[in-house]
């Protein structure tokens, strides 16, 4: 397979992962009505994101932004809704958060076309997990997060990093690899390696849980 149609394809494989990342977080606030340890600026910047990554991939006509991030703006603005409801907050909060960001995005295109709105995209994705991490390290209950999210999240950051630095797009590179570490922060938050590892080893997994923990369990004893 030639190299570009390698890195087309790699890109591709990053938005879809990234397409179903959001999905296990809003099944968790229609199911549930706890949303504990959510955060909703984290949604919003999200959201903002998402639409910011939008834009930059139509300014570039990128296949890659452009598969992951029609339907990842959707999703992450039914999870700025949802997560409205379920916490109480006020979504006025999420439009006023939107009528001062999308000025900022149409200037940055006009000043410093999709160079300065992949910066605003990265700014924006870099600060996204900070008031999460902030909730994350509280002392409240995080019931409301949804792991499965973040392990996706991971997931598609990971892809995104290596097609960034495949494409020389810095902007992608820095967000993603940053992505990573944030999403591994709050996971680990979420679910403590240790309780990860007894679980499995008690067979919440079966047979497979506790093959993939022995060598740990055989470390720690």
């Amino acid at each position: 397979m030639p190299i570009d149609a390698l890195i087309s394809s790699l890109g591709l494989f990053a938005a879809t992962v990234g397409i179903v990342t959001g999905v296990p977080q809003i099944v968790q606030l229609v199911r549930s009505p706890d949303a504990s340890g959510l955060s909703f600026s984290s949604a919003v910047l999200g959201a903002l994101g998402s639409g910011t990554w939008l834009t930059y991939g139509l300014l570039l006509m990128d296949p890659a932004q452009l598969v992951g991030n029609v339907p990842g703006l959707g999703c992450a603005a039914i999870t700025v809704v949802l997560a409205a409801r379920r916490l109480g907050v006020p979504l006025r909060r999420a439009l006023v958060a939107l009528a001062a960001w999308a000025p900022l995005v149409a200037v940055a295109d006009v000043v410093g076309g999709a160079a300065l709105v992949g910066a605003l995209a990265t700014v924006v994705s870099l600060v996204r997990m900070v008031p999460q991490v902030r909730i994350a390290f509280g002392s409240g209950s995080l019931a409301g997060l949804a792991p499965g999210t973040y392990v996706l999240t991971q997931f598609s950051a990971t892809l995104w990093t290596v097609y960034g630095v495949a494409t020389a797009q810095p902007s992608v590179v820095v967000c993603s690899f940053v992505s990573i570490l944030l999403a591994g922060v709050v996971l680990s938050r979420r679910l403590p390696p240790r309780h990860v590892v007894r679980a499995l080893h008690d067979g919440r997994f079966g047979v497979p849980g506790r093959l993939l923990v022995r060598p740990v369990v055989a470390l720690a004893a």
